[in-house]
């Protein structure tokens, strides 16, 4: 990985959430209002909602677990779940590029050293499909809640940010599958924007092609993903039902796919700030939603993934890898770079 993603990116990241953040908590007369609110808060709802998001986990491993099998690797459904785990808590507590699928990869490869690509190869398409299940997600909600979400100039600019993204993701998805059919990538510079996402996402997919049904079957469990995803947003808002101006379930899922796309670029450190942002511009400008509460909501909804990133975190203390030996993440960083490399050299001698 260059100097560029190592130190220059996680820098601006820190910058971007420190700033955010104080934009958000600057003002004492909003801290007061969420104190006042979690008072009076139902919290509860977390229950429902902490399994809610345990079951966004479960289908992520049902989903690897079967990208894993059409490679024939053969991880039990314990391990693959214990992976998944460990990169849960990585993603949340390492800066930069450097987290949770950094070491799930590397976790996994040392697993099975004899397939060391074909499991690169699963966790780029696992991506891939969850991107565009999630795509298709919004897609349907928008079309659903359009004309609320274009009322405002705000929120039309934030809408077609999702659309700008999503529009992005495929181009290069087509891009990369036509340079593939036609093996066009000498002619491709290495220096582009991409570059390694085009080479990536062609040889996982054409690596996958033989097996539609499982692909098929992939984005259909990233579709109930997301729905529990959504889901624990909504029990985490249900929390302060009793406020005025709580948002009910439909608020919550006409915002959650613009939320979820513009928080996962890489803007702030694990979306955090920009999430926050997000909650209080959408819901207090769609639905009246006081700034205040829309911001603890969002808070709510983190500390579900910051509680099942902790049970990630008890998991990786208990891990024992089927092969010993110690890693420094830079060492697995080396490792796991090597494994691209010869992918993509592979791609271009096609």
């Amino acid at each position: 990985m260059n100097k560029y993603k190592k130190i220059i990116m996680p820098l601006l990241q820190a910058t971007v959430t420190l700033l955010l953040l104080w934009w958000i908590f600057h003002d004492p007369t909003k801290r007061h209002q969420m104190l006042v609110a979690l008072e009076n808060a139902n919290l509860w709802w977390l229950v429902p909602g902490a399994i809610s998001f345990g079951l966004v986990l479960v289908c992520g491993t049902m989903r690897w677990h079967l990208l894993l099998s059409v490679q024939e690797i053969g991880l039990s459904w314990g391990r693959t779940w214990q992976l998944l785990m460990i990169g849960m808590f990585f993603n949340l507590f390492l800066l930069g590029s450097t987290g949770g699928d950094l070491l799930k990869t590397f976790y996994a490869m040392r697993e099975v050293p004899h397939k060391k690509t074909a499991v690169f190869l699963s966790i780029v398409v696992d991506r891939v499909v969850g991107m565009f299940s999630l795509m298709m997600v919004t897609l349907v909600i928008c079309l659903f809640s359009f004309s609320t979400l274009w009322e405002t100039p705000v929120t039309r600019g934030l809408l077609s940010t999702v659309a700008i993204v999503f529009g992005g993701f495929l181009v290069m998805l087509i891009l990369s599958f036509i340079l593939n059919h036609f093996h066009l990538w000498k002619r491709l510079p290495k220096g582009m924007p991409g570059h390694q996402f085009l080479v990536d996402v062609a040889t996982a997919f054409s690596s996958y092609a033989r097996d539609g049904r499982s692909l098929g079957l992939a984005f259909l469990i990233s579709i109930f993903l997301n729905l529990f995803l959504f889901g624990s947003a909504v029990f985490a808002a249900y929390a302060f039902g009793a406020l005025p101006g709580a948002p009910g379930a439909g608020p919550m899922i006409s915002v959650m796919p613009i939320v979820n796309t513009i928080s996962a670029l890489p803007i702030s450190l694990s979306g955090v700030g920009v999430r926050e942002g997000l909650f209080e511009t959408l819901l207090n400008t769609l639905y009246a939603t006081p700034k205040s509460l829309a911001v603890l909501i969002s808070l709510t909804t983190f500390v579900l993934t910051v509680f099942w990133s902790l049970m990630g975190g008890i998991v990786y203390l208990f891990y024992r890898p089927s092969r010993i030996g110690e890693f420094s993440i830079n060492e697995m960083e080396q490792q796991v770079d090597f494994v691209e490399q010869v992918l993509e050299e592979k791609t271009e001698e096609m």
